[in-house]
């Protein structure tokens, strides 16, 4: 069982001169994620991975690639009401400017609804356009549950469905992380293995209810997880597959977790994960919420 710390990590989209490439490559990343096969990510696989997910009408993964246009309002009845679809489409963004529309939406969008004559208005994004961001974290599925309640944003997640932790690239490991209340001997007491019992020591314990050792907060919650693993890496080997073997698995498990959003509902997500205007943060979720929205601050991408 490896133990670890929640991360985060602000992936952005490249926008290079070659835009359409740099967004496909963007969906990649993220669409990868779920699968835990970014390893096969070369120069061109975004072009196969793309194409993939088009044709399964597998969308999710597509609203993460972001798309910036600039559209000019004219008199001609077809250039007016190929701005107008968008005004009232609700997963994008719009401002105007001297007739000018500065338009934000995503590649499900265009694909859903055949607009994609329209990626000949591409553009980098200016400062007219409402910006999306992409995020990476590390948490565990407690955590995962508390911000995908934020529905409105672009959600992929590492899938324990189809990720078979007994193999390798996986470490032939469950991987936990480490809840936020854990003070610093606790983790050092974690991490040290040679004053924690094994698995087997915690069963002879409960077992012959030894007095000689009074098991504390953390080898409780060290042996659930430890007994989760076991019963995981078991029922894989006599045959069950990932999706029936995941039933057992904890909150306390790793899950990589991505979302889009603009920045709108980046703002709406500190106010609920960081600064809890609704109530106390959970302290987990908290513990990411509050440094990334300082990062947001620092990159100047809220104020």
């Amino acid at each position: 069982m490896n133990i670890i710390k929640p991360t985060y990590e602000i992936l952005e989209q490249s926008y290079s001169d070659d835009l359409i490439k740099g967004m496909m490559k963007h969906i990649e990343k993220c669409g990868r994620i779920c699968y835990k096969s970014n390893n096969k990510i070369t120069d061109d696989s975004y072009i196969k991975f793309v194409s993939n997910l088009e044709k399964s009408n597998h969308g999710a993964m597509l609203e993460h690639g972001t798309v910036y246009l600039i559209m000019k309002y004219g008199r001609d009845r077809d250039e007016s009401d190929r701005i107008q679809k968008y005004l009232t489409n609700p997963y994008t963004k719009w401002n105007c400017i001297d007739n000018n529309y500065f338009i934000t939406t995503n590649y499900r969008v265009m694909i859903e609804n055949s607009w994609l004559d329209d990626l000949k208005y591409m553009y980098k994004p200016t400062e007219y356009h409402e910006k999306r961001y992409t995020v990476i974290f590390t948490c565990d599925i407690g955590v995962s549950r508390e911000f995908n309640r934020h529905r409105k944003d672009s959600i992929a997640e590492e899938s324990t469905r189809y990720c078979n932790y007994s193999k390798d690239k996986f470490g032939g490991e469950l991987n936990i992380c480490i809840p936020e209340w854990f003070n610093e001997e606790d983790n050092k007491y974690i991490n040290d293995i040679d004053n924690r019992l094994t698995f087997e020591d915690m069963c002879s314990l409960i077992v012959n209810r030894s007095d000689d050792y009074s098991m504390t907060t953390i080898d409780y919650w060290l042996f659930a997880n430890m007994a989760a693993e076991y019963s995981y890496m078991n029922l894989i080997r006599l045959g069950w597959k990932p999706q029936q073997a995941r039933t057992i698995l904890p909150l306390d498990i790793k899950t990589t977790l991505v979302h889009t959003a603009f920045v709108s509902d980046w703002k709406h997500f500190f106010e609920l994960r960081a600064i809890g205007t609704t109530g106390a943060p959970h302290p987990s979720a908290k513990e990411l919420a509050v440094p990334l929205m300082n990062e947001f601050i620092d990159r100047k991408y809220i104020k």
